[in-house]
């Protein structure tokens, strides 16, 4: 696939921003919470990973760097940019973390660097969103990476947490709504894909040609969430394969719905 490099650094980005962002919400809330190193080094191998397939893409690396030129008009620009920030404010954030020193900048370092992040996402989804792939020209688009940031970034922050891990809030609940609100929005979304033409039409075809793979990643992510509900139940809770096993199921059922995303990109003049 030749997209294969975009779909790594969409997910590790998003994931690592999603890590980040429900460490800081929970330390915030609880301020006697403990520190979360194994979740913020998750975090940023995911981005490193991300960071190095999005070079990979580009086949010139050093393009990315003369692209930044372009911040006042480029989405592309910003996308490097605040990307190239996250990764360098959570290696920051990594090495204080593990200093356990100066607690008060260690959580404002945190909020600004799940800020970026954030900024980040939406810089990625007003890219594809500008592009002439009409599949792509929507809001659906923006909530489905938000969505896969704090459903995958949930997921490694819960799993990472250790022995805290009886302590946190119910994540898998939170995850479920999250989970249901992208679902609603996506049935939206495909219905109106009906309702376009040309390179709309072809993709709307291409839809309906794929409604097993699409059915299928829905299944994984709301099955995989179902699991990590059951992994804190009764005997459950104390066996980290069935964890793992979660994670694994819902980590597919992303990777299909992203491969689904670049699939379903038909640029307009096709199918006039």
């Amino acid at each position: 696939m030749h997209e294969l490099p975009l779909l790594t650094f969409t997910l590790c980005l998003q994931a690592a921003v999603g890590a980040v962002l429900w460490a800081v919400v929970f330390r915030i809330k609880a301020q006697d919470a403990p520190l979360f190193k194994r979740n913020t080094l998750a975090a940023l191998s995911l981005a490193a990973v991300g960071i190095v397939a999005s070079l990979l893409h580009l086949g010139k690396p050093m393009l990315a760097l003369t692209s930044m030129f372009n911040l006042t008009t480029s989405w592309l620009s910003r996308e490097i940019f605040f990307s190239g920030a996250f990764f360098g404010l959570l290696l920051i954030f990594w090495w204080v973390e593990r200093r356990e020193k100066a607690p008060g900048a260690r959580t404002a370092l945190g909020v600004i660097t799940a800020g970026v992040g954030l900024i980040d996402i939406y810089a990625m989804a007003r890219l594809y969103m500008e592009s002439i792939m009409p599949a792509w020209q929507n809001a659906n688009t923006l909530i489905s990476f938000y969505a896969t940031a704090i459903v995958l970034g949930g997921v490694v922050f819960y799993v990472t947490a250790g022995e805290q891990r009886e302590k946190l809030p119910r994540i898998d609940l939170m995850l479920w709504a999250v989970v249901l609100v992208q679902a609603a929005f996506a049935l939206g979304y495909v219905a109106s894909l009906g309702a376009l033409t040309g390179a709309g039409k072809e993709t709307a075809a291409l839809l309906a040609g794929s409604q097993a793979t699409l059915i299928l990643s829905w299944l994984f992510t709301l099955g995989g969430v179902f699991l990590l509900s059951l992994s804190r139940t009764g005997k459950l809770a104390k066996q980290m394969s069935f964890l793992y096993l979660a994670m694994a199921v819902i980590v597919v059922g992303e990777i299909a719905g992203r491969y689904l995303f670049y699939v379903f990109g038909i640029p307009i003049g096709l199918g006039l």
